[in-house]
């Protein structure tokens, strides 16, 4: 019996057994071969307050082969009567280009769940609600998650954080959950809303007398051409502006770090969509001499477009503004040169309905005070530009 044979076999016996679930194998590979440089690093103190000085490290041209978020996934459901489904999925990202992949299941949205005429709820490692509304709009070609292209990395953080990797605690609004449990609304016409919660595990230990959790959620209009997102996030006791402000010490021993965002596309024709973003976030840590705050302003604008045939091309344009701070005591604070911008370029030629190859250009510009990071394979020194091209290959299945 060869293996083709013995895989028939297996699908015939799992399909006619009506008491399992069906089960679906899915996935995205998409590698790339990466060219990045870096330029324009600050040397000396910055403008802003809440960073150091810049060390002035420029990276030369660099070459890898990438294949960021490429995964491998299953997923089933299984009919409980009354209208009520279980529904399962299990999803890990294959790193095929270096062999380290992660653990099973590890880093990609994996979840149990019953979905019926009451909603959908979820237990697992999901993406927040304020990813997954947000995420609809400015995809580029479905591969920009992980890759160089994602407007999260000037869209959904605050770009303080420190130089060299070490203590890049920058983790913003754009993030997977662990451990959290999600609820989405049945669709009410052509709304949906939904709601996610990820406790402290920890909370409750000896010595700990802090909570950080998260809380996401948001509501969705989809109809016809038009797509409308607003969502809001907040993560409790993470600390976030503590760990990255290594200009000044705060010493804060609570935080609450909030963003709202609206998401918006439209289908001009079937062959043109634009999608734009607007977010609004704050960081605010408490300690025993007062607040300390950021605030910050991002936004977005994207334009997909195909030209018949298997031609495509996708540009998007992100801006970050310098913000706003406050100190503990009233203390003077500057958010001056924390403003960053990103601009993508992609075309593609598909294949097949499930293949095509592409090309990209990412230009990530910080100001001297900022840290934009666009690619795992460059820890950027402060002020630094970064400018990538790719060429690659996506096959999803």
């Amino acid at each position: 019996m060869n293996k083709k044979t013995a895989i028939a076999l297996a699908v015939g016996a799992l399909s006619a057994t009506p008491a399992l679930a069906q089960v679906e194998i899915y996935g995205r590979l998409y590698p790339q071969f990466t060219s990045a440089k870096t330029s324009g690093a600050t040397v000396g103190a910055p403008p802003a307050t809440l960073v150091g000085p810049g060390v002035g490290e420029n990276h030369e041209r660099r070459n890898s082969i990438d294949v960021s978020n490429s995964r491998i996934g299953f997923r089933g459901r299984e009919q409980l009567g009354g209208g009520l489904s279980t529904i399962w999925q299990i999803e890990t990202r294959v790193r095929f280009d270096s062999g380290t992949n992660s653990p099973w299941a590890g880093g990609r949205n994996s979840f149990l769940g019953l979905t019926g005429n009451f909603g959908t709820v979820k237990l697992g490692n999901m993406d927040t609600i304020y990813k997954e509304y947000g995420g609809i709009v400015g995809n580029f070609f479905g591969i920009s998650s992980g890759n160089i292209v994602s407007s999260s990395n000037v869209l959904s953080v605050h770009g303080l954080a420190e130089e060299g990797g070490a203590g890049f605690d920058d983790t913003g609004f754009h993030i997977r959950a662990p451990s959290s449990i999600q609820y989405e609304s049945p669709e009410f016409g052509a709304f949906q809303f939904g709601i996610q919660y990820m406790p402290d595990e920890s909370k409750g230990n000896p010595g700990r007398d802090f909570d950080s959790n998260l809380l996401s959620m948001g509501v969705k209009y989809e109809a016809g051409p038009l797509y409308v997102s607003l969502a809001h996030e907040r993560h409790n006791d993470w600390l976030d502006l503590t760990a990255n402000a290594d200009g000044v010490a705060l010493a804060s021993t609570g935080s609450r770090d909030q963003a709202t965002r609206l998401s918006v596309g439209y289908r001009l024709s079937q062959n043109h969509r634009i999608t734009g973003d607007l977010a609004r976030m704050e960081w605010k840590d408490s300690g025993p001499g007062g607040d300390a705050s950021l605030e910050k302003t991002s936004w977005a604008i994207g334009w997909e477009a195909r030209w018949g045939g298997p031609w495509r091309t996708e540009i998007t344009y992100v801006a970050n503004n310098d913000g706003s701070c406050d100190l503990p005591g009233g203390a003077a604070c500057s958010t001056d040169g924390l403003a960053g911008n990103m601009l993508n370029l992609g075309v593609a030629y598909s294949l097949s309905k499930r293949t095509f190859i592409f090309g990209l250009l990412n230009k990530v510009t910080s100001k001297e005070s900022a840290i934009y990071n666009s690619t795992a394979n460059i820890d950027p020194s402060r002020g630094a530009d970064i400018t990538q091209l790719a060429l690659g290959m996506s096959h999803s299945f």
